[in-house]
């Protein structure tokens, strides 16, 4: 199992209304945990799943906001607990 902390930071700060986040249904349909807000300067989402769920969910995530045009920075901390099953 993987969980990673995940904010994406508009590269123009007038911006941060306008990010698009991972929507719930998204998360839903993977089988993920998640938690996310949004910050005055960034859009905050923890999430915890499968490995190969969680990469699936933050690419998701980045390329959805390229799609509409947002420059983005993401930094993501990611901690790996349990057996690592393919």
């Amino acid at each position: 199992m993987i969980k990673a902390e995940v904010s994406l930071y508009p590269v123009e700060p007038e911006e941060i209304r306008s990010l698009h986040g991972l929507s719930a249904q998204f998360l839903d349909e993977h089988g993920l945990d998640y938690d996310f807000h949004r910050g005055n300067s960034s859009l905050n989402t923890t999430i915890s799943g499968h490995p190969n769920e969680v990469w699936n969910a933050l690419r998701h995530l980045f390329q959805e906001n390229l799609a509409h045009g947002h420059d983005v920075v993401m930094v993501t901390t990611m901690t790996y607990w349990g057996v690592f099953s393919e």
